[in-house]
């Protein structure tokens, strides 16, 4: 996978820069690069729910400043993008459906309440578990797409520091949203989830299927 000082060359090819071999080499394009490529690679982070960025982390329960409204309030990951869901204390599964229109995990069929806010993850949920996009991302995980995505985003953005062309900025900014919007489909489609929706009894006892709890 691509190293970001790769990425930063690609995109310094785009405005047709100088290629640069250290960030603190001293030239101007080694300057703007630095300056732009890391926080660009953090906002990446918050762009989709990133499949190969995902974590997961048993939440440490701090003051609840909001009593009424929630039972928990918990610190937030410090390497925290987007949160995903949060996850409950629940026994091994000992049987599970093997297919059919259940969401896989079956937990996102009833999605547990949470907001992210101020910090802090507020949660009517015991010892929870957030699973979550992380922030520190790096260059080397970026999947093909999404690398592409981010060199044009990153091209866009040095257009103007670096060689001082407006319409260059604007035409990569249009090339760089349509290659995010590719990665972020490319990468839904790669998932495999399916979103969670209502099943009738009737309609599981047709399919011969049935709820995890109606296993037992």
């Amino acid at each position: 996978m691509a190293q970001l000082i790769d990425i930063c060359n690609r995109a310094l090819a785009q405005i047709a820069a100088g290629q640069i071999a250290d960030f603190a080499e001293g030239s101007i394009e080694a300057r703007e690069a630095n300056r732009f490529a890391k926080p660009l690679l953090a906002e990446l982070a918050e762009w989709a729910p990133w499949p190969w960025a995902r974590a997961r982390v048993v939440l440490a329960e701090v003051s609840n400043d909001r009593p009424a409204e929630w039972l928990h309030a918990y610190a937030a990951p410090t390497n925290l993008a987007l949160p995903l869901a949060v996850r409950a204390v629940e026994d091994d599964a000992t049987a599970l459906p093997l297919g059919g229109s259940f969401p896989f995990p079956v937990q996102d069929a009833l999605p547990l309440a949470f907001l992210f806010e101020g910090g802090r993850i507020y949660s009517n949920v015991a010892n929870a578990t957030l699973v979550f996009v992380r922030s520190n991302v790096s260059a080397a995980e970026l999947p093909p797409l999404v690398a592409r995505a981010f060199e044009l985003e990153l091209a866009a953005r040095l257009a103007l520091p670096v060689k001082k062309d407006a319409a260059a900025a604007q035409s990569l900014a249009r090339a760089a949203e349509i290659a995010r919007m590719r990665a972020i489909a490319d990468e839904a489609n790669k998932c495999g989830g399916r979103p969670a929706r209502y099943v009738s009894e009737a309609e599981l006892a047709r399919a011969g299927l049935a709820w995890p709890g109606d296993l037992a």
